[in-house]
């Protein structure tokens, strides 16, 4: 790993498109960071080998963005009827064996320089045991093909999640664009040095501190530019917020006491207030949170709307303060998953193990192997209360509530969701009528399709299409689950899928 938990940059290097010889690299940090083809080679001197067929570059290649046909040829002349292929790569018949500890060039040159629709795009391409991030760009100009075309490429352990990269590899390739129509650094020899330069320090700074500041020397390409600073900065990747339904549970993950201790000390008047700190509908949604409780009932303890509850849980959740898991009862069906033997292997998923699903004074009896041994026993056909009988769980020792959440939000286990589906004719209620009888200290007479004789609300039928499950069905009828399996009992033509 580079600088936290940012992931090391193991090479950059830059690739460009050549006139005569089509793709090739021009420098690299580490200098043999790449492995070419034995008759395409670099140096970091900018000088090239050429191969021997020159017919896989043909003079009348075309670049073109778009359907804008004043762009023409790589070499002038009279303008084409159809718009070919960008690049002619080269088919190279000969096997060549790379050493697995270089970057091999020619397996990723077409994503690397690749066809008009990816310019100016972010593109990751694996490679042996690296992972290549890159953002081609092509330049129109006076170039020797009226385009130049290259691409910085950062290359990172083939394992690394490197999210976080994204806007730092499209912010190099902006910037070295601007710096190209302003001054010619890449198309001109005397911006090596500087490019090599910047190179360098992008790979150590970065890999150490995180966030690095460059200034180039230009004085020989601009004098307007002739020092010039780069400023760039690494920050964790965030994913697009979850969507949050009304039947999730938002369990902590944080002390928020503590977090609004810190924020706190942190601002320089101490006669602040504590509770003013925070936004409100954070604070009171926060009062509420104790693990047990959904979305919705949260909303009706705090009298505040829905939507706003769930905005503020997506704020918490986007930061990782929470995480999501489901209504837990007894009659609920779960089911192991591979991750169970990350509780085997690692030592600190254990010690939290402990800490969360042993009741006070217990710790010290529950050993590893027996959590183990009862998330493997826990099957897809059997409640989470069969399971307890079966298996004689000490449920004085392990609360079985804190058991199940905390194999689902590390994902040891999965919910294993009940969907009713209506197979037959639905008996629909008439809501109106049934409202009138009961205002007159009436009853509904037994032919009636009412609730009470296997009649079932149109809001309900709708909901039996085989896409919403039951806790979904429970919080938006605000029944419980028997409840809700007795009208569908008595209703008949009712099947349950688990899925």
């Amino acid at each position: 790993m580079g600088c936290g938990t940012f992931p090391k940059i193991e090479a950059i290097f830059l690739a460009q498109f050549h006139p005569d010889l089509g793709p090739i690299v021009r420098l690299s940090v580490p200098e043999d960071a790449v492995e070419l083809d034995e008759n395409r080679g670099y140096n970091n001197n900018g000088g090239t080998s050429r191969g021997d067929d020159d017919s896989r570059y043909p003079e009348s290649s075309v670049v073109s963005f778009g359907n804008s046909s004043h762009l023409g040829l790589f070499h002038g002349g009279e303008q084409p009827t159809e718009v070919v292929e960008l690049i002619k790569r080269p088919t190279n018949p000969k096997a060549v064996t790379l050493r697995s500890d270089k970057i091999d060039f020619n397996a990723i040159q077409a994503l690397v320089i690749p066809k008009l629709t990816l310019f100016e795009k972010l593109i990751t391409v694996n490679t042996g045991r690296f992972k290549v991030m890159c953002y081609p760009v092509a330049i129109l100009g006076n170039y020797a093909r009226n385009a130049f075309i290259f691409n910085m490429c950062f290359a990172f352990d083939i394992n690394a999640d490197t999210k976080c990269f994204g806007p730092v590899v499209k912010r190099v390739g902006c910037l070295l664009k601007e710096l190209e129509i302003s001054s010619g650094l890449l198309s001109d020899e005397d911006g090596e040095r500087p490019l090599m330069s910047m190179m360098r320090q992008l790979v150590t700074k970065l890999n150490d501190h995180g966030e690095c500041q460059i200034e180039l020397d230009l004085k020989g390409l601009s004098q307007s530019l002739a020092s010039t600073g780069i400023s760039i900065k690494l920050f964790p990747y965030y994913g697009s917020p979850r969507d949050i339904a009304p039947y999730h549970v938002p369990v902590r993950t944080i002390d928020f006491e503590m977090a609004k201790l810190k924020s706190v000390q942190t601002v320089s008047q101490a006669d602040i207030p504590d509770d003013i700190m925070w936004d409100l509908v954070l604070d009171r949604v926060m009062k509420h949170m104790d693990n047990v409780n959904h979305v919705r009932r949260i909303a009706l303890l705090t009298k505040i709307r829905e939507e706003t509850v769930v905005l503020a849980l997506r704020h918490l959740d986007y930061y990782g303060c929470i995480v999501l898991a489901d209504i837990f009862q007894f009659g609920n069906i779960y089911e192991a998953q591979y991750q169970i033997m990350d509780l085997y292997r690692q030592a600190w998923l254990q010690r939290e193990c402990y800490n969360y699903v042993t009741r006070d004074g217990a710790a010290s009896d529950v050993q590893a192997e027996e959590l183990l041994r009862l998330y493997s026993t826990i099957q897809k056909r059997k409640t989470v209360a069969e399971w307890v009988l079966e298996n004689e769980v000490d449920v004085e020792r392990i609360d079985v509530r804190r058991f199940i959440v905390f194999g689902v939000i590390h994902q040891l286990l999965r919910r294993v969701h009940c969907y009713p589906v209506l197979c037959g004719p639905a008996k629909v209620c008439d809501e109106e009528r049934s409202v009138v009888a009961e205002d007159n200290g009436e009853t509904a007479s037994p032919g009636d399709d009412s609730p009470g004789n296997g009649g079932l609300e149109k809001r309900l039928v709708e909901m039996l299409d085989g896409t919403h499950h039951m806790d979904e069905i429970c919080v938006v009828e605000e029944k419980d689950a028997a409840t809700l399996r007795q009208e569908f009992d008595s209703h008949g033509n009712i099947e349950y899928m688990y899925l």
